[in-house]
């Protein structure tokens, strides 16, 4: 007559040998899972570190271009000084009635009124269109920027700028210095507006400056 005997229990080398493996399962699976923690960490810092370089280089073509219209302006202005402002068609002959910017020869020349936004204000919304405030570099100068070599990242647009005057003088007054008690010297002020944008129009750069030649 058969009779059924218990399973012997494992031996201690067996029991030795799987507690063994699966502590090495462990070590495998927490050895894979730092290697993949640290894989994404180092792709997230790559990605970052691109990022951040791509968006200082739109910053550098904003602030670029911006300063080549802020130059620009200036020698506008010089250009329109020593041509005075004989004829209507003299580039600063009139200027528009305050809180406007006027257009033909004087387009891109504004001026400011009490409690109205400056006309550059626009220029402060990256998603608002800067083509409807001031001009482009080279309208009155003939100026262009400099053509760039191949492969060479430049600004999507050309840069702009607007000229507000900064003094009130009578009409057919303030194109001439005058110079007050102690040689205080009253020539015309002006604030020049300038933008540039980068490759990407959204990322803008505003230079400004107090000219008085």
């Amino acid at each position: 007559m058969l009779t059924a005997s218990p399973l012997s229990p494992l031996s201690p080398l067996c029991a030795r040998q799987r507690a063994a493996g699966s502590t090495t399962l462990l070590l495998v699976g927490t050895m894979l899972l730092l290697v993949a923690a640290t894989t994404a960490a180092g792709f997230h810092f790559l990605l970052s570190a691109r990022q951040i370089g791509a968006y200082q280089l739109e910053r550098e073509i904003a602030f670029r271009a911006a300063e080549a219209a802020l130059l620009d302006a200036e020698a506008d202005l010089l250009l329109a000084l020593r041509a005075g402002a004989t004829g209507a068609d003299a580039r600063l002959a009139a200027w528009p009635p305050p809180g406007r910017c006027a257009d033909g020869a004087q387009r891109g020349l504004c001026r400011p009124a009490p409690g109205v936004p400056p006309v550059w204000n626009d220029w402060l919304d990256a998603r608002g269109s800067e083509a409807d405030t001031g001009i482009v570099v080279g309208t009155f100068t003939g100026a262009a920027l400099p053509v760039l070599p191949a492969g060479v990242a430049g600004t999507a647009a050309l840069p702009r700028y607007v000229v507000e005057l900064r003094h009130e003088r009578p009409p057919g007054e303030w194109l001439t210095p005058v110079y007050g008690g102690a040689g205080k010297d009253t020539s015309p002020r002006f604030r020049i507006t300038a933008l540039g944008t980068g490759r990407d129009r959204a990322v803008r750069a505003l230079l400004q400056t107090e000219f008085q030649p």
